[in-house]
């Protein structure tokens, strides 16, 4: 009886992942499945930035609320202006983290969108007459799939959630800057027009840096195009 071969105990070594790619039968194929694969992915990392956008602006949202209800039942109290004073800036901080988060997860989406838009104008040069099947609106957003009728870039910018939450979060800075200065001026007028002040100095500041954050990414989309 012959012995068996102690080399045929052994695995048969994988070919390299590069070698495999190379010699490939169908890479026309293989790359169209990558192509859907990567649509899917995108597709999911937007619903991931929507579902992430709205909780932490529900989060927000929900602690001023609540702080605004417990204010409510000290308000006749000589516990009211400390609970303001310790209420206020943590409100303020976390509007401010939560506005960041925002405009990140805003980018985020814009970003995967356009790489859509891409993988789209792909699908509507597979045949003739196939692009009229994936409509892309000329000269408009990056993030806008469809024609809605709506132009101007810029301006919808300011119509976003975080642009929301900036508008919040700078009148409640704005009432902490009023009680700051009825405080130490103990005139109401000045306090009033401190606040507002300070309100409107800070929604504007949001907007500037809330535009300088998708101009840039309007000039990285655009070098990943050119």
């Amino acid at each position: 009886m012959k012995a068996p071969d102690d080399g045929a105990d052994e695995a048969t070594p994988l070919p390299d992942a590069d070698d495999s790619v190379r010699e490939l039968s169908d890479r026309p194929l293989a790359f169209y499945n990558a192509l859907l694969t990567e649509h899917f992915v995108l597709e999911s990392a937007r619903g991931i930035t929507v579902s992430e956008s709205s909780s932490r602006a529900s989060l927000y949202l929900m602690t001023l609320s609540s702080s605004l209800v417990a204010f409510g039942f000290l308000a006749s109290t000589q516990f009211a202006v400390g609970f303001l004073a310790v209420i206020i800036p943590v409100i303020v901080i976390l509007g401010v983290f939560t506005y960041e988060r925002l405009v990140q997860t805003s980018l985020e989406d814009v970003a995967a969108l356009a790489s859509i838009q891409r993988i789209r104008r792909y699908y509507g040069t597979l045949l003739p007459g196939a692009a009229r099947y994936f409509p892309i609106p000329p000269g408009s957003a990056p993030n806008e799939l469809l024609e809605i009728g709506q132009k101007g870039y810029r301006r919808g910018v300011f119509f976003t959630i975080s642009s929301a939450i900036a508008i919040v979060n700078s009148i409640v800075a704005g009432v902490g800057v009023a009680l700051l200065t009825y405080t130490v001026a103990h005139s109401l007028a000045i306090a009033i027009l401190g606040g507002l002040s300070a309100a409107v100095i800070l929604a504007v500041l949001h907007g500037i840096y809330q535009e300088a954050r998708y101009a840039r990414q309007r000039r990285l989309l655009a070098e990943q195009t050119a």
